[in-house]
This record gives C-alpha cells, sequence and structure tokens, in this order.
C-alpha cells in the first residue's frame, strides 16, 4: 500500500478565481501568485493518485486566516471524501488564533468525518504559540476530538522561498509541551530539524506520538534524509509528496533513490500510518 500523508486540495472557485483569493489572505497571496504554482482540486488529486499509484491520500485545504473560507475548504473536503472514504482521508483546516471558533469546527468537522486537524501554518495564520493558555485549550480540544494534529515547520538555515517561515522546532516547543506526549502531532517538511533533538532526553521523554512527514523533501534535503530520520523516529517518518507543488510520481521517485531497506520503505509508505490511525477507516463510508 501507497499512501500519501500530504496534499492539499482546494474548492473549484479558488483555482477558477485565483486572483480575488489572493487578495483575500496575505499566505495564499505569498504561495500562489505565481501562476506557476499549481492549485489542484480533488478531481486532480485522484487523477494524480491513480497515475503514481498512489492508494490514499490524506488531504489538507489551505491554511486560511479567514473562519468563512476555512469552512469553505472543510465542507468541501469533507463532500469529497465522503464520495471517495477508500481513498481520501480528511483532515480540517481552522484558524487557531481564534481558540473558539476552531473548537467548534473541529467538533463540526469531527462529526462529518475528519481524523485530523491541518496542515496549520502558525506565522501565516498569526497563531502566538507563546500563549499558553490559548495553545493548552486548543490541544485539549484536539485531544479530547481524537484528532491528529499536522503542523507547518519551516528549517531555521538555508534560503529563503516561499513558504519558509519563522515557525522553527523552537517555536513549536511549547505546543509539543502543551501537548504532553498525548496527542499524535505530524511535523510537516521532516519538521525542520526537529527530529535532531529527539536525541535530547527531555525531548525524547515527549517525543513518542510524533511523526514528521517528507512534504517537499527534495526541495531542501539530499535523499540521505530519508535514512536519518529513520533513524531519529523509528516507526514515525510518513510519506508525503506536498502535492500539487510536488507530483507524487516524482516524490515517489525521490523515496526510492534513497536505497533504504523494504522494511524501511514500507513504514514511510504506511507502516507509520497504520500505526498513526490514518488507515483505519478508509474503505468504510460511515467513517466519511
Amino acid at each position: 500500500m501507497i499512501l500519501d500523508a500530504h496534499t492539499h486540495i482546494v474548492p473549484p472557485e479558488v483555482v477558477r478565481d485565483r486572483r480575488t483569493y489572493l487578495e483575500l489572505d496575505l499566505w495564499f497571496r505569498r504561495l500562489y501568485a505565481n501562476e506557476r504554482r499549481r492549485l489542484a482540486t480533488a478531481d486532480h488529486l485522484l487523477q494524480s493518485m491513480t497515475r503514481a499509484s498512489v492508494d490514499a491520500s490524506v488531504t489538507f485545504g489551505f491554511a486560511w486566516r479567514d473562519t468563512s473560507l476555512c469552512v469553505a475548504n472543510n465542507d468541501y473536503i469533507l463532500e469529497r471524501a465522503a464520495r471517495h472514504p477508500d481513498r481520501l482521508i480528511p483532515f480540517c483546516v481552522v484558524a487557531p488564533a481564534n481558540t473558539e471558533f476552531s473548537i467548534v469546527e473541529m467538533e463540526r468537522c469531527r462529526r462529518r468525518g475528519a481524523v485530523g486537524v491541518g496542515e496549520l501554518f502558525p506565522e501565516g495564520q498569526d497563531w502566538n504559540l507563546h500563549d499558553r493558555g490559548a495553545v493548552r485549550e486548543f490541544i485539549g480540544a484536539v485531544r479530547a476530538l481524537g484528532l491528529i494534529l499536522n503542523l507547518h515547520v519551516s528549517e531555521p538555515v538555508g534560503h529563503a522561498y516561499p513558504g519558509k517561515d519563522s515557525t522553527t522546532p523552537e517555536r513549536i516547543w511549547p505546543l509539543i509541551e502543551a501537548a504532553g506526549g498525548q496527542v499524535p502531532i505530524v511535523l510537516s517538511h521532516w519538521g525542520g530539524g526537529a527530529g535532531f533533538y529527539e536525541l535530547m532526553p527531555e525531548a525524547q521523554a515527549l517525543a513518542h506520538r510524533l511523526y514528521y512527514d517528507s512534504a517537499a523533501s527534495h526541495l531542501l534535503y539530499r535523499h540521505e534524509v530519508f535514512a536519518v530520520m529513520a533513524h531519529l523516529a523509528p516507526g514515525r517518518t510518513l510519506f508525503g509528496s506536498d502535492y500539487p507543488l510536488v507530483s507524487q510520481p516524482r516524490a515517489l521517485q525521490r523515496l526510492r533513490a534513497a536505497g533504504l531497506s523494504p522494511e524501511a520503505e514500507a513504514v514511510l509508505l504506511h507502516g507509520a500510518a497504520d500505526a498513526l490511525g490514518l488507515t483505519a477507516g478508509l474503505g468504510d463510508p460511515a467513517a466519511a
């Protein structure tokens, strides 16, 4: 089985009328003002999965600041996932700076079949991760609802590019502390190097429910990163393409070029996703 743990889709109207949405969200404008940066609908994603022989995909919307845009994107994803419960695994997006809205929206989406929340962009959504009270309230709701949290994390060194922000491993640590190892958290883009700090005993004590996805890996790292992360976080690394930014065939090609053992490759392609519970509802219409 091949599971892509990191893809993005938006409603068709966002694809058709990109320019309008560029004016509605600063972070969306930073990422998609360049017309060469693709946007994708559910149909585009399903076609890509067929071409790449991907069995199932976790799919996110865009991390909008505006609550109404979050709701619209969530409605679209949940409706399409209900049509394809064997192929699409829905996450919901919320505006985490608005804790009250986020909790209500997570509850609504959970009832409709969402299994997680994310990919959230702390800087892009103006989420203050050092407001410990609000972060604890948010994390408490995620835990109570049995959701998985996916966070965008950037590496603290290297060149600037659209999507790179100040949400580095240091910045997300208050949230990881608030989770206390009780909430499954996926750190996107290899967690910006956060896995290295699992070598510290105090970090390792909170890391047993931390997972790392490989989204956009080849744009940042040499292929050896797959083996390094498999060593640092055994059983907790997920294959993610970051479709449509990166095509699924290309992302799979880069993974297979890493020279991993069949066992290690299987963990990335589905084993860690199985352990995380991402595959539990596949093929069950009642779960969507």
